[in-house]
C-alpha cells in the first residue's frame, strides 16, 4: 500500500511540475530541443573519431552511440522525475526542509520528486533518436525502457548518499556535484579504455559500471543473467544505503525556523 502511494505521489508531483513549466509554452519547447541538440553534437564528434579508427578496443560507433543512449536515459529519468535530489544539500544548507518534515509524507521521497527538470525530457527523447540512428532491433526500444529506469535510480541513490554529507559538513552537495558530474563524465566512454584501478571505482563509489556498462555489454550486447541479478542486487542496496544515510543524517539537521509553504 505504501509502494502504490509513494507512486502516486511521484506522477503526481510529475504532473504538477511539468503543467507548471509548460506555463511558458516557448521556454519549454526551447529547453527540450538545446538538450537534444547539446547531445547530438557528441554524435558528430564520435562520427569523427571512427573516421580515423573503426573501433576502439573492439567498440565500433554503433557501441558507443548505445552507452550514449543509455546514460542520457538513465540521466534524463533522474531528472525527470527526482530533480529534487540534486538539491537536498542547498535545503539542509540554508535549513528548508522544515516544510517536507511537516508533511504526512515519506520525507526523502518527497523532497526528491518535488522537482522536475524539463529539459531532461530531451534527454529522454535523445535515446530513441539514437537507437534509430544505429538502426536498433524492436526489442532495443523496450529493453532500453527499465535498463534507463534502474540506472536513474542508482544515479539518484548514490547523489542521496552523497548529498547526505551535507548534515555533517558546509557545502557537503559540492561532493555530490563532483559524483554526479563523473558518473556522467565516464558513462560515456568504451569501458575498454579504463585501468584496473579506474573500474574498481566505475562499480563501487563511482558506479557508472552497474548503471551503463553492464546493460549494455551484458544485456544489448550479449546475455548474463548473473551480471543482471548483479545489478538488480546492487540497485536495491545502494537504493537502501540511501534511505538509511539520510534518515541518520536528518537527525542531526538543524531547523531554519523559515515561515514557507509550497504550492
Amino acid at each position: 500500500m505504501g509502494v502504490k502511494k509513494n507512486l502516486a505521489l511521484i506522477f503526481k508531483y510529475l504532473k504538477l511540475n511539468i503543467q507548471k513549466s509548460y506555463q511558458y509554452k516557448t521556454s519549454f519547447y526551447m529547453q527540450i530541443f538545446m538538450m537534444i541538440a547539446n547531445n547530438a553534437f557528441f554524435i558528430i564528434q564520435w562520427l569523427i573519431v571512427f573516421s580515423i579508427s573503426s573501433s576502439i578496443g573492439g567498440y565500433g560507433f554503433n557501441e558507443v552511440m548505445l552507452l550514449w543512449a543509455i546514460s542520457a536515459g538513465m540521466y534524463g529519468f533522474a531528472h525527470l522525475f527526482f530533480n529534487g535530489a540534486f538539491q537536498i544539500g542547498e535545503l539542509v544548507y540554508e535549513g528548508k526542509l522544515d516544510v517536507y518534515l511537516t508533511q504526512p509524507k515519506n520525507v526523502l521521497i518527497n523532497i526528491c520528486c518535488s522537482n522536475s527538470s524539463v529539459s531532461a525530457i530531451g534527454d529522454i527523447l535523445f535515446v530513441f533518436l539514437v537507437l534509430a540512428i544505429t538502426g536498433a532491433t524492436w526489442w532495443w526500444y523496450l529493453a532500453i525502457i527499465p535498463v534507463c529506469i534502474i540506472g536513474g535510480i542508482i544515479l539518484v541513490s548514490v547523489v542521496v548518499c552523497a548529498q547526505s554529507l551535507s548534515f555533517y559538513i558546509k557545502k557537503g552537495s559540492a561532493v555530490a556535484d563532483m559524483i554526479a558530474n563523473t558518473m556522467l563524465l565516464f558513462s560515456n566512454y568504451p569501458p575498454v579504455i579504463f585501468g584496473t584501478f579506474a573500474k574498481i571505482l566505475l562499480f563501487t563509489i563511482i558506479p557508472v559500471g552497474f548503471i551503463v556498462f553492464v546493460p549494455a555489454q551484458h544485456i544489448f550486447l550479449g546475455f548474463n543473467l548473473w551480471w543482471i541479478l548483479g545489478l538488480l542486487a546492487f540497485t536495491i542496496f545502494v537504493c537502501s544505503l540511501a534511505f538509511l544515510l539520510f534518515k541518520l543524517g536528518l537527525k542531526r539537521y538543524n531547523s531554519g525556523n523559515l515561515m514557507s509553504g509550497r504550492l
